[in-house]
């Protein structure tokens, strides 16, 4: 047996930023969910879904993996442990998929991309956001997913399979000869590695793999502040607290077909909250 680690050292600490461990009370049954959740460390998505998942009520710990420390307000919480990982194309370390599967982690929120124009080139923004996901999301369904004898045993209505969370963007799209009028390379650098994940996915043992892309608008820092709301409300936008919720959900209990399937545009990440939001008025 793998012993689960306490990193107590700044150095070390920064490493795990990415796996993080749910013990969840879902709306079906009550099961224990770990989840990977790369990350810059320093990220304004990574680092609210960290800050969201330490304040869970039904979350005991979280594994982080991360390329730089997080703040030390994160790194310090007792429910978070955080190990620096170097390479995010090579996820097939004995250490990491030994704890992962020691602890058993059962999905993972991708908090690694960006914009191309953020990168040094568009071959950089494709290793970055397509190459990545992809080396991890194949290292992680191979070893991480459940078996056809557990999926048949389980009694969870939502299933148990290994849930792969992507951070696209909004307009992503997957046809690579597409005529786009504006942000051509990110839109089809972000629709590319959805498709990967979702032939990734299709090609898997039903039940065992399941990827889902969030195609964000413009993120907002701040949470839930009258001038995110009053952006929402008049853009293609969403704030980084409901990014985290999203994604929080996505990983614990998924989505079917019947409930919008696995691309989640802006307006669905979201959630149901908005819909309350937008239907204020000020007398």
């Amino acid at each position: 047996m793998v012993p689960t680690p306490r990193i107590s050292d700044d150095a070390s600490k920064a490493s795990l930023l990415e796996a993080s461990r749910f013990a969840v009370s879902n709306s079906q049954t009550t099961k224990t969910t770990s989840t990977i959740l790369p990350s810059r460390g320093t990220g304004l998505v990574g680092s609210e879904v960290i800050r969201s998942a330490i304040k869970h009520q039904f979350i005991t710990h979280i594994y982080a993996v991360v390329r730089k420390p997080l703040d030390s307000k994160l790194a310090d919480n007792p429910k978070v442990t955080q190990i620096i990982h170097d390479d995010f194309e090579k996820w097939d370390e004995d250490r990491l998929i030994r704890l992962f599967e020691h602890e058993g982690v059962q999905g993972c929120i991708w908090c690694v991309g960006g914009w191309t124009n953020k990168f040094p080139s568009l071959q950089e923004s494709q290793r970055v956001n397509i190459a990545m996901p992809h080396s991890a999301a194949e290292t992680f369904s191979a070893t991480l997913s459940p078996s056809s004898s557990a999926i048949a045993q389980s009694k969870n209505k939502r299933g148990i399979a290994f849930r792969f969370i992507y951070m696209s963007c909004t307009g992503a799209e997957q046809n690579p000869f597409a005529s786009l009028w504006y942000a051509a390379d990110s839109r089809k650098t972000k629709g590319a590695a959805e498709k990967g994940l979702f032939e990734l996915a299709d090609s898997r043992t039903p039940g065992s793999f399941e990827a889902y892309a969030m195609r964000l608008g413009k993120v907002l820092p701040g949470g839930q502040s009258v001038y995110n709301l009053l952006s929402m409300g008049s853009s293609t936008s969403i704030s980084d607290t409901l990014v985290a919720r999203c994604a929080i959900n996505l990983v614990l209990d998924g989505r079917t077909k019947e409930e919008g399937g696995r691309v989640l545009e802006n307006a669905d990440c979201l959630g149901d909250d908005w819909a309350q939001i937008n239907s204020l008025s000020i007398e």
